[in-house]
């Protein structure tokens, strides 16, 4: 990496950051909100790879945990959201085409999503529900407007870095 683009990637982590905690944390449905976060996590594990979305989910858990005010939980659920990312990561000498990359691109999404909402729900209830439905319901209806953010996203920012 380049300290240009290492410098950009720092300041969309801390934007991404920012952007979800005082945005997107408003804009609930059922106490779920999309999650910029994890599009950022998976944009990075598809583009760069593992070790540095695993890295990039560890300091934004800390900037996130100290932002909510908990951040033992938002350390450990963005650090799996960005190792789970990673597994879809393209090399850069591979020839996948565009369509595979958004490809990987959306189901990194979607499984980081899922994966990171499952730890949160095991260790933060402020409903009091039962576990099964914040892990299985709620992971999924995060999964899925994170998905719609993340078409949003990659309809009007992202289409020129999955181009071939």
């Amino acid at each position: 990496m380049t300290k240009a683009f290492s410098v950009s990637l720092i300041l969309l982590c801390v934007g991404s950051v920012l952007v979800q905690e005082f945005g997107l944390n408003r804009l609930t449905f059922f106490n779920v909100s999309p999650d910029v976060i994890t599009i950022f996590l998976a944009f990075l594990a598809v583009t760069v790879g593992k070790r540095s979305s695993t890295s990039f989910g560890f300091v934004i858990g800390i900037l996130t945990g100290i932002l909510s005010g908990n951040m033992g939980l938002n350390m450990l659920s963005r650090t799996v959201e960005g190792f789970i990312a990673g597994y879809f990561h393209i090399p850069e000498d591979s020839h996948a085409t565009a369509k595979q990359k958004i490809r990987r691109f959306y189901s990194a999404v979607v499984v980081a999503s899922f994966c990171g909402n499952a730890v949160l729900a095991t260790g933060y209830n402020p409903l009091g529900l039962l576990p099964g439905y914040r892990i299985v319901v709620l992971g999924l209806l995060e999964a899925l407007l994170t998905v719609i953010l993340a078409v949003i996203l990659h309809w009007f920012f992202l289409k020129k870095s999955f181009a071939d």
